[in-house]
């Protein structure tokens, strides 16, 4: 057993300890300075020592979701910025606070990556997101940015949206993006410095390809797909076939998806284009899968439909022309709309 494992079991036990001593008196963590989430940053920056980052392996499956957007606060050092914005970029999400210890002793690192890569294509931003009080006045974490020498953009998260819309559980967390804005690595607490940089170099080096993006659902594919009838009769089967080619209509209640509540993203049933996103899809009790807003700015398009003696708005594949199904104005906020889709247009893959 070498030196560096002795410290870290010793470390670890005295953590485990602390961590007992808080568990039997629940008083004890704010006299002592900590908290639930610092006691568990600890625990995971002892296994984090040991554990690799993980990477995906560039296959849509392996990680086809999208980094959520960055919730409203104040922006130090930069102008409010978006991961919409960014892409085309390799972005470090950092969840710290500069009261904790475990990331000030992470922070050289973050910086040093910053001077490094920044001009090679790494944006990297700091979500604060605040244990105490102190810790929220923007004048004191404004005051802490420069005395740490920090140089890249940080946004406040006082209300931890962003912390709980990345599932964060402990300080520091960091999450690796690549240029389409997609989940590539995540690492809790120190260390794992080598492995995060050669991720950065390894994400740097790749090129977004616009017809393959994969972003849960924020990105669509662009490259137009055209084919005979025949060819869509082969592939198809009736069913999809008559919804997307024929422009026909499933029975309420009985696709697929009009029920499914799993995360994910849906995709065209004949070119795989991203069309629509869990995060949006509610329950409009019509019997027919319903989403407040598309994919993507790109992965749909708006037709005038008036057939049958109606005026409707059709909701056609960017991609392909596939005959998705009708958008109407009487959704629920933010966007007051309803996209009321055929299951048979869709294919689901589980997030």
């Amino acid at each position: 057993m070498n030196v560096l494992q002795k410290s870290l079991i010793g470390f670890g036990s005295l953590v485990l300890v602390t961590a007992s001593i808080v568990a039997a008196f629940p008083g004890t963590a704010n006299r002592l300075g900590l908290s639930e989430k610092r006691i568990s940053g600890a625990i995971n920056s002892v296994r984090a020592k040991s554990a690799p980052l993980y990477t995906d392996s560039g296959d849509v499956k392996a990680a086809p979701n999208a980094a959520p957007e960055f919730a409203s606060g104040e922006w130090i050092n930069s102008n409010p910025l978006t991961l919409k914005e960014l892409r085309g970029k390799v972005v470090l999400i950092e969840f710290w606070t500069f009261g904790c210890y475990n990331c000030r002793n992470t922070l050289p690192a973050v910086k040093k990556w910053d001077m490094k890569y920044r001009e090679k294509g790494l944006t990297i931003v700091g979500v604060h997101s605040p244990e105490f009080d102190h810790e929220k006045r923007i004048e004191n974490v404004r005051r802490e940015v420069a005395s740490l020498g920090i140089r890249f953009p940080v946004v406040t998260d006082n209300d931890f949206a962003t912390w709980r819309a990345y599932k964060v559980e402990a300080w520091p967390t960091i999450f690796v993006l690549d240029k389409s804005g997609r989940f590539r690595g995540t690492h809790v607490g120190e260390g794992a410095y080598d492995e995060t940089e050669k991720l950065i170099q390894k994400l740097l080096a790749e090129e977004a390809s616009p017809a393959k993006k994969i972003s849960g659902g924020n990105e669509s594919m662009t490259d137009k797909v055209v084919k005979t009838d025949e060819e869509w009769r082969k592939e198809l089967s009736p069913e999809q076939y008559y919804v997307t080619r024929q422009k026909g209509t499933e029975r309420a209640f009985t696709g697929a998806y009009w029920d499914n509540h799993e995360a994910g993203i849906y995709t065209c049933v004949a070119c795989g284009n991203i069309v629509f996103n869990s995060d949006t899809k509610f329950d409009s009790g019509t019997g027919w899968p319903s989403f407040t807003a598309p994919a993507g700015d790109k992965s749909v398009v708006e037709e005038s439909d008036t057939a049958y003696g109606m005026i409707r708005t059709e909701v056609v594949c960017n991609r392909c022309g596939a005959h998705l199904g009708h958008v109407f104005n009487d959704g629920p906020k933010p966007t007051g709309l309803r996209y009321c889709i055929n299951s048979a247009a869709l294919k689901f893959v589980k997030r």
